[in-house]
């Protein structure tokens, strides 16, 4: 069987990571396995590293310009016509534009696409919602090239039925490779070298993700004064980069807590430092199955997250909180439960390497 996944760039990110593990994953059980995607060294590197073939799309790019697109579909239909493959698998939005050129390809292969979360057609995608019935009629017209949707919880794929998006699809958690956690001491003593201040005796909050709509920082660091009457000596750690950073930055110095939350940018393998934080914090407007939330949990630390996509699948009700909700957050923050140990074998890069396997079987 050979199989190429596609994914639309190769920087840091969640579900770039998940196409690196896949393709190991499959490597390592005999699957002759391609890695294509656009620009980005992160993942370049990785798959260098572990001798993982690759290709570079010219025309595979985060973009709205419908000329890069056709260009995509079509350097894709080319190559799938030179290089033959059993199954495609797609994994982010502009990559998906790439089913058309494969079912257009003189080899027709069978097409798969991951939906790493239901982004603007989410229920609590709120910005631009003009946007949604313009992106449901493309996606229900790309999905016409895919032979199986994939979602990574039960609660994307009840929205993706209820909106008519699609009749039918296929869940397949998010696993991750076994962590290697930093001591709590050798990642709050990195910490420290990242902000520059002493953290001993300090309640270390923490989060990773993307600086972007979707993470809602900005309850997280508005809300922050209100963390800090119940706990005066909390320090707020971020780790990732993303367009509303300077919004971030002019929000945290309008509210005077330059000395309190500290924006530390992208760290590769930043969740090998999970266990130097007292509780990790998810504030999402809208999400599939988070990575980072899954790996804090192998890290066994408190976690606090919104009540959204896949966060009641990976934790219990009483750490979830709803959306926006100031008064429920406070309450939930001043009854920090750590998680008692779960099942995590769903979760762990094995089980969804053959669960992928077991789909790839079945055409």
């Amino acid at each position: 069987m050979k199989v190429l996944i596609t994914i639309t760039h190769g920087n840091i990110g969640g579900a770039t990571n998940f196409v690196f593990w896949l393709a190991k994953g499959l490597r390592k059980k005999g699957i002759n396995v391609k890695v294509g995607f656009g620009e980005g060294n992160y993942l370049k590197e990785k798959l260098e590293k572990e001798n993982i073939d690759y290709i570079n799309f010219k025309w595979l790019k985060r973009t709205r310009n419908p000329l890069f697109n056709i260009f995509f579909i079509s350097e894709i239909k080319k190559f799938l016509n030179q290089e033959k493959f059993d199954i495609v698998h797609f994994n982010s939005t502009n990559a998906l534009l790439g089913a058309i050129g494969a079912k257009l390809s003189k080899s027709k292969p069978k097409t798969i696409f991951t939906f790493h979360g239901l982004s603007i057609l989410d229920k609590n995608y709120k910005k631009q919602f003009y946007l949604k019935p313009i992106y449901w009629l493309i996606f229900k017209f790309l999905i016409t090239f895919i032979d199986t949707p994939v979602f990574i919880c039960r609660d994307n794929l009840k929205q993706a039925q209820k909106m008519k998006l699609i009749k039918n699809g296929a869940v397949i958690y998010n696993g991750i490779p076994k962590p290697n956690f930093f001591s709590k001491e050798q990642a709050k003593k990195f910490f420290e070298e990242k902000t520059g201040i002493n953290l001993e005796n300090k309640f270390l909050i923490g989060s990773i993700g993307r600086l972007d709509y979707q993470k809602n920082y900005e309850f997280l660091i508005q809300i922050f004064p209100d963390i800090l009457k119940i706990k005066p000596d909390a320090i707020l750690i971020i780790i990732g980069e993303g367009p509303k950073r300077k919004n971030y930055e002019q929000l945290i110095k309008k509210l005077n807590l330059k000395e309190k939350i500290f924006l530390l940018g992208e760290i590769k393998n930043a969740s090998q430092y999970l266990k130097g934080f007292d509780l990790f914090i998810l504030p999402s407007r809208y999400e599939g199955l988070s990575i980072t939330l899954i790996e804090a949990l192998f890290a066994q630390i408190p976690i606090l997250a919104t009540n959204v996509g896949g966060n009641k699948e990976i934790l219990p009700l009483e750490n979830l909180y709803q959306l926006n909700n100031k008064i429920d957050f406070l309450n939930k923050f001043q009854n920090i439960k750590t998680i008692s140990q779960t099942n995590l074998e769903k979760f762990q890069l094995a089980t969804m390497v053959q669960n992928y396997l077991d789909l790839f079987n079945k055409f």
